[in-house]
């Protein structure tokens, strides 16, 4: 099993036999591939990314489930277990100890220097199986929780309560479903953080997204749902963004007075109205500065500000960045240069 060898910021190495969960091997690669495709859209560079299938013997080969990036060589950044399939605890075990023996060597080095790992539904038990679960806290899926902890023996703390957990340098889910952001959070930590940032934002559920991407669609279901008082005054923050923020108009469309909902919405949302509504408008000018050719100014015409100092301030405190910045570090689309075909 040789690593990969390719001028990438981060090399990614991912087991992979008949037994592997494909599901979780593909979304690995898929997150990987999207980052790329999010860096050439950025610029004519070297891809980022760098994946090779580190291939445990096992009868009968079955291919893996995308192709690799790159040829063999140098050294890895990440090392990926996508978890098996497994029936029973036993079953588990007997693959691991098939799989640590070609494994071991290649796991015990790559953490030893505190390497990231992520241990996917029951890859833990591969961990487990080397001797590097000791003193860890994970994430497990209850079905092979028991068979994992009896493999790694004592001193070993298992999260109950999370879906997925990082500890030190070791990624573990407890489901198939969070395996999008646990790889995501393990990314963030890299040195393309940037890129796993800007593919969270297109791969990942965000609420506040959600709701102000498009105009044509105000709710998840397009279904009314019963609204108290707060649920009105936040559906009128909503469906007037756009417009000047007036306290006494909200509070007439939730029914109640200015004070009421001042009260009310600080225990519920922990923030004033006004305060929610920038947070609705900063997430459309997050979409917009991602996703079109706008300038500032429209941007912030678009989300509602008069005032395109005010909205530089605003998004500034609440995204992080100036909305410059902000574009050209999360962008979606190609320059129009690169998209019209025209030299840089």
């Amino acid at each position: 099993m040789d690593p990969i060898d390719a001028p990438a910021a981060l090399r990614v190495g991912i087991f992979w036999d008949a037994d592997c969960i494909a599901s979780n091997a593909t979304l690995v690669v898929d997150v990987l591939r999207t980052m790329n495709t999010l860096a050439a859209m950025r610029g004519p560079a070297a891809p980022p990314l760098a994946w090779a299938w580190l291939c445990l013997p096992h009868g009968t080969q079955v291919p893996p489930p995308l192709p690799a990036s790159a040829a063999p060589g140098g050294s890895l950044d990440v090392l990926v277990h996508p978890g098996a399939m497994a029936a029973s605890g036993p079953h588990l075990q007997e693959i691991c100890l098939r799989q640590a023996r070609h494994a071991a060597a290649l796991l015990r080095a790559h953490t030893a220097r505190g390497a990231p790992v992520a241990a996917l539904f029951n890859g833990t038990a591969l961990l487990a199986e080397c001797g590097l679960l000791q003193g860890r806290e994970v994430a497990l899926p209850w079905a092979f929780a028991p068979s994992v902890l009896r493999m790694a023996g004592q001193h070993v703390h298992w999260r109950r309560e999370r879906p997925w957990h990082c500890d030190g340098a070791l990624w573990s889910t407890a489901s198939l479903a969070h395996t999008l952001p646990a790889w995501l959070d393990l990314l963030a930590g890299t040195d393309v953080a940037e890129l796993a940032r800007a593919a969270a934002s297109v791969l990942d559920f965000d609420v506040p997204r959600q709701l102000t991407a498009t105009e044509s669609v105000q709710t998840p279901t397009g279904e009314p749902t019963p609204a108290g008082a707060l649920e009105r005054a936040r559906r009128w923050l909503q469906e007037h963004r756009h417009e000047p923020y007036s306290l006494a108009e909200t509070a007439r469309a939730a029914a109640t007075s200015p004070r009421t909902l001042l009260r009310w919405f600080a225990q519920v949302h922990g923030q004033t109205p006004l305060d929610y509504l920038h947070g609705l408008r900063v997430a459309q000018a997050q979409v917009l500065l991602q996703t079109t050719y706008l300038t500032v100014e429209a941007v912030a015409q678009q989300c509602g500000y008069s005032d395109v100092g005010s909205f530089r301030r605003i998004f500034a405190r609440l995204a992080g960045a100036t909305p410059g910045a902000y574009r050209q570090r999360f962008r979606l689309r190609t320059s129009r240069r690169q998209w019209t075909g025209m030299p840089q």
